[in-house]
């Protein structure tokens, strides 16, 4: 079977993500058997203009999640081995790309070695893929592990009132993400200089380069912040954040006058509290065998499955060293060299005569397709165009909401929010963010957080109880609606809208 006989259709959407990631997540799906023991899914990622379907064969994933949906009722303490595998691999996929590829003197190596680094990179991070897409791919049709188990639990055993708070206790993450490492880490920078009046005015007032030369002390704090922590909000391609973007958010805090300490405080004592109600709720439930299973576990599926591509992240930001190396050596781009195919980068650093003007093609737009035989197809230009349009299902594009006034989805933190819609799907949407805005988002990434800050409600098209904007939405304690299929085309910039997360629902406003 080549790429053109399965029946492609759009599952989900992502943005900003280059062809080498688009190649590797493709090609990653044929570990299944061997990492796995169950049959692969067929996926392909289309990117045009950094705007990305992932299209999917719907059978083949039914097929995989029944493999695993039996393994996991046999041994429901699969799941847990599962989220360990992928926790234990990101560290080694962490620990390698630290070493060999971040703190290494890359100009000292062949070109050969340059490119023998590039795949092991890729092969281990095709694994994290295979270890990780595993937990969403139970989550699949009318199957939902962790959420349909938890959701029944709670309604069979709490009541209508009780089931929110309930809800929240159980899937509170039950450690700290690294994205709230570097809150915690910049309030305790914040700290050592919040007595201090001020500064706390020349903060709201001046530029970086102003602070800096009056507080080379404070500077040297947020240096060594920025070094540690310039990868959290990479994704797949970037840019790090840096001392500009970190000193932002310590204006935004003084700006708001967060006392750091009380906040800190606050953090803590909602986290004993959290481990405390969970235990009396527990308690109070009385769950045996697979119930308390899942009552037991969803906190940490909340933390791990964002954690994974957090180490993800973490590596594709050490990586970005590696190709650089490449492309100084090829005279071309960094965004040359993640869009051109490896074999073609090889070829270049062993001196042959190569057209690496295709990566500027394949940038443009592209389609990453599994064959049978093990490869990947990428089609490009008219060939890309011709099977985008006839090969692809898509669902309706055009819908008519003149007599919709409201739409539901699921609740991710409840709250109530009123503002003006801004939809931010690009960090160079950011711009238009304004604080008090309803961010609406097909599905947002750690690119936009920023902006994510900045809202007082977040809703998205994709997303469940583990997607990113739930997460965040949870650590700033913002109300936030997922699922909503449709939004982004239910609303525009400007429109003002009310959301009531806990009944689920973005309401219009005249």
């Amino acid at each position: 079977m080549t790429y053109e006989n399965p029946k492609w259709e759009v599952a989900a959407h992502d943005y900003n993500s280059p062809y080498l990631r688009n190649w590797l997540c493709t090609h990653s799906f044929f570990k299944y058997p061997k990492l796995l023991g169950i049959s692969r899914v067929l996926l392909g990622i289309s990117s045009k203009n950094n705007q990305l379907e992932y299209l999917v064969d719907f059978s083949t994933w039914i097929k995989a999640h029944e493999d695993l949906k039996a393994k996991l009722l046999a041994d429901f303490g699969i799941f847990e081995k599962l989220i360990n595998q992928s926790l234990e691999w990101g560290e080694k996929l962490n620990a390698w790309t630290q070493k060999n590829i971040f703190e290494k003197d890359l100009s000292k190596l062949l070109g050969a070695e340059l490119i023998s680094l590039l795949k092991k990179f890729i092969d281990m991070q095709e694994d994290e893929y295979a270890y990780g897409t595993a937990l969403p791919l139970l989550d699949f049709s009318n199957f939902s592990f962790v959420e349909g188990n938890l959701n029944r639990i709670l309604k069979e055993k709490v009541s209508e009132e009780k089931f929110q708070d309930y809800y929240s206790v159980f899937t509170e993450p039950e450690k700290n993400s690294f994205a709230q490492d570097q809150e915690e880490d910049l309030l305790n920078l914040i700290g050592i200089y919040w007595g201090n009046s001020e500064w706390r005015k020349d903060v709201t007032d001046k530029s970086l380069e102003e602070v800096k030369k009056k507080y080379p002390e404070f500077y040297a704090d947020l240096f060594r912040h920025t070094g540690k922590h310039a990868w959290v909000y990479y994704v797949y391609m970037g840019p790090a954040f840096g001392d500009k973007d970190f000193y932002s958010f310590v204006v935004d805090y003084v700006n708001k006058g967060v006392e750091p300490q009380k906040k800190l405080n606050a953090l803590r004592e909602k986290r004993n509290r959290v481990l405390e109600q969970k235990e009396e709720y527990l308690q109070d439930l009385q769950v045996t065998g697979l119930d308390e299973f899942i009552l037991r576990i969803a906190s940490k599926v909340v933390w791990a499955k964002p954690r994974r591509k957090d180490y993800q992240s973490k590596s594709y930001y050490h990586t970005e060293k590696l190709c650089r190396e490449i492309a100084k050596r090829l005279f071309v781009s960094l965004e040359q060299v993640r869009s051109a195919p490896v074999d073609i980068l090889e070829k270049a650093l062993n001196g042959e005569k190569v057209d690496l003007s295709i990566s500027n093609t394949i940038k443009n737009f592209h389609i990453c397709l599994p064959n049978d035989d093990g490869s990947v197809t990428t089609l490009i230009g008219v060939e890309a165009e011709e099977f985008s349009k006839n090969k692809i299902k898509r669902s309706e594009e055009m819908q008519d909401f003149s007599k919709t006034k409201e739409l539901k989805g699921s609740t991710a933190c409840v709250g109530k929010a009123t503002g003006k819609v801004k939809i931010i799907n690009l960090p160079e949407d950011m711009i238009k963010m304004e604080q008090g805005d309803i961010l609406v988002s097909s599905a947002t990434t750690p690119s936009i957080v920023p902006a994510m800050k900045k809202a007082s409600a977040i809703v998205t098209d994709e997303g469940g109880l583990t997607c990113h904007a739930a997460i965040v939405s949870r650590e700033l304690s913002i109300p936030c609606v997922v699922g909503l299929k449709v939004v982004t085309k239910f609303v525009k910039d400007g429109d003002k809208v009310e959301v009531d997360a806990g009944k689920a629902i973005i309401r219009k406003l005249d």
